[in-house]
Formats: C-alpha cells, structure tokens, sequence
C-alpha cells in the first residue's frame, strides 16, 4: 500500500482521496476519524490511487526536468520560433527568433525567456483589449500580466483585466476569446446564460477557442517556466 502523505481533519462528513499537484497522496477525514478506518478506506481505493498517483508523478517528473536548450521551439501566437544563442548579453525575440547569450546556462536562458513573453504579452494584450474594448464599447482600469499558470484571465471587481503570459503562446483568435470573456465580465460577473451570450455576439465560434486553450494547457503543465 502506497504511504499516505497527509491526513487533514475537517467539519466534513465522507472521506476524500487527492493527489496533490506534487504528487503527494492525501487524504481528507472528518474529525474523530480513526486511523484504522482511514487505512480501510485506503486501501479499499488502492487502483484509484495508482492510477492517479503514477499519472501526476509522471507529470512531476517531467517539470523537474524542464529546462531550455539552444535550438529548441518557442512559441508566440501560436508559432515556432528558434531559440538562438548570440555572442552578446542579451535576450531578445525580433519577430523571426528568440536569442539569448551563448554563455548563458538552462536557467539563465528560461529567466530571460521569461522576461522577454511577459514584455511580449503586455503588448498584445494590450492591443487586443483596446481594439475589442472599442468593439463591445467597454474599457477597463487597467491590464496587467501574471505568471498564473492555471488561469488564463481574471476580472476584478475593481474592473481590472488580469493575463497570464502565458496566452501569448496561444493563436491570436484564441487570444481574442479570452480577451473577449474577461470584458464581458465587466458587465456579468458570473457565467450566466446572458454572460455567455455576449461573448457570442462578438465571438460565435467561441467554444472552439475553448478547446484549443485545453490542449495548451495540457502541453505546458508538463513544463515548469517559473
């Protein structure tokens, strides 16, 4: 039987099995539970747990031993671009490749790759935020990019837009859609049948967008950028 990570006690009436995202197994018991009964429910669970585990492992793994190399792809809009060592201090991308110092280490050249998207999708999201804005007749506060890597867009109450940099790796259509959903929750705060609505309007393919922002994410959660 595999070893549990953590038990955590809650005000909670059934016991829960989860793999956490670095591959520990916990498990969630209601208060007064006993450590006999946690280890039945554990092993009654122990196929749910390996496969689960071995998949999120494996996933693990793989970030751990993501770095950049010279001559890898990058991608922006959707793109391949060559990552290319230069005999000068300097990280760049000028629209045909990305480029980096020839002495820099793996971790250097990912540092700077990071610096140069998040410059990159400061421009791009802020170009599309104000062509659509001026569509749907909405402006925000303010556009900000984070390295959220779960999350794509955020709206806040304050009605500030929120972008991971990630997007700019994503097409531009598809940079679009999620432009488009966090302005619509300018009006609708929620994923109501109405906000929905509005993003159709503007983008009536929307829900193809969608699906190519899952596969994305699926190829960078194998990645480990920051």
């Amino acid at each position: 039987m595999k070893r549990i990570d953590t038990i955590k006690y809650a005000r909670r009436k059934t016991m829960g099995l989860y793999i956490t995202k670095q591959a520990e197994i916990e498990v969630r018991a209601p208060i007064g539970t006993s450590k006999k009964v946690i280890r039945d429910f554990v092993e009654n669970h122990q196929e749910w747990i390996d496969l689960h585990h071995r998949q999120v492992k494996q996933k693990v793994e793989k970030q751990e031993r993501f770095k950049l190399n010279f001559s890898d792809q990058l991608l922006f809009l959707g793109e391949p671009y060559p990552l290319v060592p230069v005999q000068e201090t300097s990280t760049g991308f000028d629209g045909q490749r990305f480029y980096a110092d020839a002495q820099a280490n793996p971790e250097e050249i990912k540092n700077g790759m990071v610096k140069i998207y998040r410059g990159l999708a400061k421009q791009v999201l802020d170009y599309h935020v104000k062509e659509l804005g001026a569509q749907m007749g909405l402006k925000p506060k303010a556009v900000k990019i984070n390295g959220a890597k779960t999350r794509w867009g955020s709206c806040s109450g304050k009605g500030n837009l929120n972008f991971s940099w990630y997007l700019v790796m994503a097409k531009e259509e598809t940079i679009r859609y999620v432009v488009v959903h966090e302005l619509a929750h300018l009006l609708e705060m929620n994923h109501s049948e109405n906000f929905w609505k509005i993003v159709a309007q503007v983008l009536p393919d929307y829900k193809q967008e969608q699906e190519k922002l899952k596969k994305l994410q699926q190829q960078l959660s194998v990645q480990n950028w920051e």
